[in-house]
């Protein structure tokens, strides 16, 4: 009788069979997946992500299918923010006991692979382990125009400074979640399930001609500093322009991580609507040539300190 292990393969091998498609010769059930290149012209897109229990969600809190769909959602944020297309992904999971138990690791994938069609990306292969926590690690792959890939690097000074949508909604939904409130809440919503701006990243590459874009999941005033710094520049916003989520306040708007909007600079004078199908996009700064993020509220000028979600603190060297 097959073990749990293959059980768990044969399962997420039938579903990955319903989205089979052409560009895949070998998926999975080998050693590797084998996979046709991308077009002549373009060339591929690589990010990782892992979502960790008790670092990025509490079981007690985090539906399995609104998990399974947000670390999906986490790498497909990641070609976004390039001007990507999605092709393939790889997942990795490590299974504690207690995720084996009833339908949790079935509602799981099932929230992943809803996502997985609707954005047209497929699962080629992973991993399975099992370990103290529930951690799933996902690799997922797209491609770009050979060298029109957007980056954090290209924003010069003069640039304007935008931001897609409304901030501030998943650090609400975060508290509002913690504090016991149910997932039809507006913003818990926008917390479980973020989405991932794919269409508008290629919009922006290909007809607003971006100079530099990221995704914001750490936090606008920490992931801003991480633009402006790749760029060799700095910044400053008008903070009482950054758009706010209903209910959420400027602290939020500002700090808040998992928002999964996009953050991007265009010359001066570039034609931006202001929304793309639907989702705001808003002027709230402009890239300056010394230093630094500073931020512009009633006439006072004062440095805007990153305090967007962190891993391990402030770093100390030794």
């Amino acid at each position: 009788m097959p073990g749990i292990e293959d059980r768990l393969i044969e399962h997420i091998l039938r579903r990955t069979r319903e989205d089979s498609g052409g560009s895949v010769r070998l998926g999975i059930g080998d050693d590797t997946a084998v996979a046709r290149a991308p077009a002549a012209g373009e060339e591929l897109l690589l990010t990782t992500d892992q979502i960790i229990e008790n670092t990025h969600f509490h079981k007690q809190n985090h539906p399995p299918g609104a998990l399974g769909h947000k670390c999906l959602a986490r790498g497909l944020s990641d070609l976004a923010a390039m001007g990507g297309r999605p092709l393939w992904f790889l997942l990795s999971l490590a299974l504690p006991p207690w995720s084996l138990e009833g339908k949790w690791l079935k509602n799981y994938l099932e929230g992943m692979f809803r996502l997985s069609r609707t954005s047209k990306i497929r699962l080629i292969g992973g991993d399975i382990a099992r370990a103290d926590h529930f951690t799933s690690h996902v690799t997922a792959i797209g491609s770009a125009p050979r060298g029109r890939a957007l980056t954090r690097s290209g924003a010069k000074p003069g640039d304007i400074v935008y931001v897609s949508g409304r901030l501030g909604g998943s650090a609400l939904g975060f508290e509002q979640l913690e504090a016991g409130a149910g997932p039809r809440r507006r913003a818990v919503r926008r917390h479980l399930y973020p989405e991932a701006r794919l269409e508008l990243g290629r919009y922006l590459r290909a007809r607003v001609r971006a100079s530099a874009a990221m995704d914001l999941s750490d936090g606008l005033s920490t992931d801003l500093a991480r633009l402006t710094k790749a760029s060799g520049a700095g910044a400053e916003i008008q903070t009482a322009r950054i758009p706010l989520f209903p209910g959420a306040s400027p602290d939020q708007a500002l700090h808040g991580g998992e928002e999964y909007e996009l953050l991007f600079t265009a010359p001066a004078g570039t034609k931006v609507p202001p929304q793309r199908k639907g989702i705001p996009l808003t002027a709230i700064g402009r890239i300056v040539a010394s230093p630094g993020v500073f931020s512009l509220l009633g006439g006072t000028r004062e440095r805007l300190t990153p305090q967007g979600f962190e891993h391990f603190g402030p770093w100390r060297p030794a």
